[in-house]
């Protein structure tokens, strides 16, 4: 199951305002965002900045049904991001990583 996702960076496609690359990232990853907001009983934690950061990461103890909504909407940015790959894999790169919970001390 995902937990969550980070964009980071400026595509450096064309000059700032006229990227396309980093538009359809920036796009996707806040419809994301959004989608989880709207969908979701609890509110998923997120950060951003105006230096091209997005970060967005589920809270704990949700339902079987609310993490299965989730799903959906993580994979369908994983599918966007992916078919943006395809084309501009000079400019983005998607990356999939394990998490581990950090132990307590």
């Amino acid at each position: 199951m995902v937990k969550g996702f980070v964009a980071k960076g400026h595509a450096g496609a064309a000059p700032r305002g006229e990227d396309l690359v980093c538009a359809s990232v920036s796009a996707l990853t806040q419809t994301a965002l959004l989608g989880l907001d709207a969908f979701l009983p609890v509110k998923p934690v997120w950060q951003v900045d105006a230096q091209g950061y997005l970060e967005c990461w589920l809270p704990e103890g949700l339902t079987a049904a609310d993490s299965a909504k989730a799903e959906v909407i993580f994979r369908t940015l994983e599918l966007g991001l992916k078919s943006i790959e395809e084309g501009y894999g000079q400019y983005l790169k998607v990356v999939k990583r394990r998490w581990t919970k950090c132990c307590s001390k």
